[in-house]
């Protein structure tokens, strides 16, 4: 299973850099495909603070749909692992931003590979598995 990132759904979303949707067309082709609620929420946030809001929102569900995008929730076992990679970054002086830790927390409990435009944050993460498609 492959794990969007916000910063990545973005990238596919107006196609740049372009490298980025000819990597999720060939990786969705192998892969079932998900999101956390929590990548949704920010997408979704982002919609609500654009001009553009209702054309955007409709981007994101077309998105949703087409390529059959699993929206994952939040649940009890994702904010113990949340908890502990936050408390582990913070010891190490590297934390990452909330919502990172949190889709992070989520990838690593289900086993997926989190695909991003920005490895940065989650390559800090203990036991996850990080592809970043900008690189």
């Amino acid at each position: 299973m492959i794990f969007l990132d916000t910063n990545v759904v973005i990238a596919i979303l107006n196609d740049r850099p372009p490298g980025v949707r000819r990597a999720f067309e060939a990786a969705r082709a192998k892969n079932a495909v998900a999101l956390s609620i929590i990548a949704y929420h920010e997408l979704m946030y982002g919609a609500a603070a654009s001009a553009r809001r209702d054309d955007n929102e409709r981007k994101i569900a077309l998105f949703i749909a087409s390529a059959e995008v699993a929206l994952i929730d939040f649940i009890e076992e994702d904010a113990r692992h949340a908890a502990d990679i936050r408390a582990h970054l913070r010891r190490a002086g590297a934390p990452i931003g909330p919502y990172d830790a949190l889709i992070a927390a989520q990838a690593r409990r289900l086993g997926a590979t989190i695909i991003t435009a920005n490895g940065r944050e989650f390559d800090r993460v203990p036991g996850l598995s990080v592809v970043n498609w900008a690189a």
